[in-house]
């Protein structure tokens, strides 16, 4: 059985049915039209104004109902919008996710907007899953094929990108980490933890192109994730209790760190809350090294947080 490797999405059989019958009315009804008040009534100015009447809705269905497309192929996503085309290379790809406007599709230096594919405020607002999510999931799943993540079948890791389906998955792998670690830090008898702003968080950045999320997964199961952005920021490393002390938290800090070395950034940067000692030494002795910088932490009781920095050794030199 041969793999299907392209795939096109015009819009919604339902919108192109009501489409259809405007261009067919607007092409056949509008000149029937012209050709009535130019016989019956004699008007010839009439006539002419319906006649470009009808060719400009006919134009204007075509061009905005019918012509928008989403192509994607091994080379990458093609969308198609009336004036508006892009094209994504599935490796330049860091964002996939419903929009009411169209489907959002971005890298670091673009943000487009699929306009065949939509989602209704009203659903997005009930949670409710609809054709642009199930497009969603489609395309990661091709990205995930024509650029697969990274996996080491000897020890069962495989590094994958965050999607939009592992907002509940990000939340909880935060939330198993930060009450393991930072009991001590924010008391959970005064400062239950905010499950609900993290998660409105996680939202966010899987919506932010210039947001790179990686999840850890060892034999399938999820053991870590790691966060940076463009800006050569690292912004989240966590990995739950049960699988602490064994090398993922490492591996993960590492591949970002290549990445962002990579991205050209002269000096990579992370905020660290300062009594979190455990986390300082382990970038410390990562090659990282503390600033004077500090900044109160987004959640009560708000403590302090000390900014850390790592030179990019890879990073082009200025001249002199």
């Amino acid at each position: 059985m041969a793999v299907r490797t392209r795939r096109v999405w015009r819009v919604s059989p339902t919108t192109l049915t009501v489409v259809w019958i405007f261009v067919v009315a607007a092409g056949v009804g509008v000149p029937l039209l012209a050709v009535l008040a130019w016989l019956r009534a004699d008007e010839p100015f009439i006539a002419v104004f319906l006649v470009l009447l009808g060719a400009g809705a006919v134009i204007y269905g075509w061009r905005f109902g019918l012509h928008p497309r989403l192509v994607a192929s091994p080379n990458g996503i093609e969308v198609v919008n009336p004036g508006r085309p892009a094209h994504i290379d599935w490796n330049e790809l860091t964002v996939i996710a419903p929009g009411e406007n169209g489907l959002i599709l971005g890298t670091e230096d673009i943000r487009s907007e699929a306009w065949c594919i939509q989602k209704s405020r009203s659903a997005a607002r009930k949670g409710r899953s609809t054709r642009a999510d199930a497009v969603v999931a489609e395309l990661e799943q091709l990205q995930d094929r024509f650029d697969p993540p990274l996996e080491d079948e000897q020890t069962g890791i495989t590094i994958r990108r965050g999607r939009q389906a592992d907002l509940d998955l990000l939340t909880s792998i935060e939330r198993a980490a930060s009450e393991a670690a930072l009991k001590h830090i924010f008391d959970p008898a005064k400062h239950p933890y905010p499950t609900d702003e993290v998660r409105r968080r996680w939202r966010r950045l899987l919506r932010d192109r210039r947001t790179h999320i990686r999840i850890l997964e060892e034999y399938g199961k999820p053991a870590g994730l790691v966060v940076w952005d463009g800006d050569g920021h690292l912004r989240q490393l966590a990995v739950p209790p049960q699988y602490a002390h064994q090398g993922h938290g490492s591996l993960l800090l590492q591949y970002a760190t290549e990445e962002l070395m990579f991205g050209g950034a002269p000096e990579l940067s992370l905020w660290v809350l300062e009594d979190n000692l455990a986390a300082r030494g382990f970038y410390r002795s990562r090659g990282w090294r503390d600033t004077e910088e500090r900044s109160e932490s987004e959640y009560p009781p708000h403590p302090s947080q000390i900014k850390m920095v790592h030179t990019n050794p890879k990073a082009p030199r200025r001249s002199a």
